[in-house]
């Protein structure tokens, strides 16, 4: 089985992620020369998070469309988030010939800048994995 390593930080778990388009759309426009490139950042994975999520700012730099609205649940209570159907990779940018880890089909909630990542990796994508913290 392929294995990716990241080290535990100050500011957590963290990973670096590559966001894209949901692959069925993804992979057709890229077919006809249409397609963005994907957006490269840095996600923290969130073990009490159920569903993952990404920044506004990146998700509009892809132009992906807004799936669906609903309500999730935070420390500060119930909040309104629009939800995308995006493809997720997790991958070690520092070492490119390692293979990535994808879901080529995510619902994500968005989330506003301030959190210091521009992905929040939740049990939704920790369930596809075998996570080991040592």
């Amino acid at each position: 089985m392929p294995q990716l390593t990241f080290p535990i930080i100050t500011e957590g778990l963290i990973v670096d992620v590559l966001v894209n388009l949901e692959a069925s759309v993804l992979l057709p426009a890229r077919a006809a020369g249409h397609a963005r490139p994907p957006f490269l950042g840095k996600g923290i994975v969130d073990t009490a998070s159920n569903v993952s999520g990404v920044t506004i700012a990146a998700l509009r730099s892809l132009g992906v469309p807004i799936e669906a609205t609903d309500t999730t649940t935070g420390i500060g209570g119930q909040v309104a988030v629009d939800l995308y159907r995006v493809s997720l990779h997790i991958r070690d940018a520092g070492k490119p010939h390692l293979p990535m880890f994808t879901i080529p089909s995510l619902l994500v909630m968005d989330f506003p800048a301030g959190l210091d990542a521009d992905a929040l990796i939740g049990r939704d994508v920790l369930a596809h994995c075998k996570l080991l913290v040592d």
